[in-house]
């Protein structure tokens, strides 16, 4: 291989440089298995601190400059307040994510639940999100929901879609003139017969219904084996419709493991996609963030390592 000029490195490092990943907060926090939380020493107790973690990795790479926060786990009483904080590190608040999978009411799911009285629960907590977008001055909201069934004949799978579509259409009439929506899917687990958003067709279709700021964000772990996802990602690019990545690796379902090892000549392929369309500037809209639990490595440094492999 002939040995790059000065222009064309040159050109190159300006481009990694300019690149923005965003590190996400519970990644910073004990984590583990489906069957157990790993302790280690050392890990944030509050979001205060996770925000200082993530400053560290940003001195350390100069291209992590926010970090995301995942709500209610890093909920606290003056979201304004911990924005400052974040400036104070070097850093910067990013995307809020929803959390509607964890609480007893949402055993059949939560905005497609046939219990109307769940489904204003968990649009309530979707406009709180956007409330917390607000006050830390976030753009981008991120949706992943759990909803699904696991035995055919449990629901009606077409009304299940009319009900997301309704606590879509709410929420994103709730965002602000510079805020997006950004729709997450994932092909199975928890629900094992049939998730509400299961594909990147389904996300979609509810985001083009939706408008210009409702956009498709790709999580790297959350398809079948062998999925060709540059090909996802070139055909949302040419739409307009790839608002972001959730990047991570796994050998068999959603591993969540760091970006790169299970594959790391697939991240190249959906990164050359996204220079070929001339995306990689933080001016075109894709979000870069990680979203990887590291149960083995400490997690500065495994952080740092997934940035570096993107």
């Amino acid at each position: 291989m002939p040995e790059l000029s000065p222009t064309t490195r040159a050109r190159v490092a300006a481009a990694l440089r300019a690149q923005r990943i965003e590190t996400a907060s519970w990644a910073y926090a004990n984590s583990g298995t489906r069957f157990k939380v790993f302790a280690q020493e050392g890990v944030p107790r509050d979001p205060y601190e996770k925000v200082a973690d993530a400053a560290v990795v940003h001195r350390f790479t100069g291209v992590a400059p926010s970090v995301a926060l995942h709500i209610p786990w890093d909920r606290v009483g003056d979201y304004a307040d911990l924005a400052r904080h974040a400036k104070e590190q070097g850093v910067a608040l990013g995307a809020i994510n929803a959390n509607v999978f964890q609480d007893d009411d949402y055993r059949l799911g939560s905005v497609t639940n046939p219990d109307p009285a769940v489904r204003r629960k968990a649009v309530a907590h979707l406009l709180e999100c956007v409330d917390v977008m607000d006050a830390t001055g976030s753009r981008d909201l991120k949706l992943w929901f759990s909803d699904g069934i696991n035995y055919p004949g449990q629901d009606d799978v077409r009304a299940r879609q009319d009900r997301l579509a309704e606590a879509l259409r709410e929420t994103y009439g709730r965002l602000g003139g510079d805020q997006r929506m950004l729709l997450e899917y994932k092909l199975f687990e928890p629900a094992f017969y049939a998730t509400d958003v299961p594909d990147w067709g389904t996300a979609y279709a509810h985001c083009l219904s939706l408008g210009e700021r409702a956009q498709v964000v790709i999580d790297t772990g959350h398809h079948a084996p062998g999925t060709n996802i540059e090909f996802i990602v070139a055909v949302l690019l040419r739409a307009g419709k790839l608002g972001g990545f959730d990047f991570n690796s796994r050998f068999y379902a959603d591993d969540d493991l760091m970006v790169g090892a299970a594959d790391p000549f697939q991240l190249f392929r959906i990164m050359h996609e996204i220079v070929l369309a001339d995306a990689l500037r933080p001016e075109a809209g894709v979000a870069f963030m990680l979203d990887q639990c590291h149960n083995i490595e400490p997690k500065i440094p495994a952080v740092i390592r997934s940035v570096m492999n993107v």
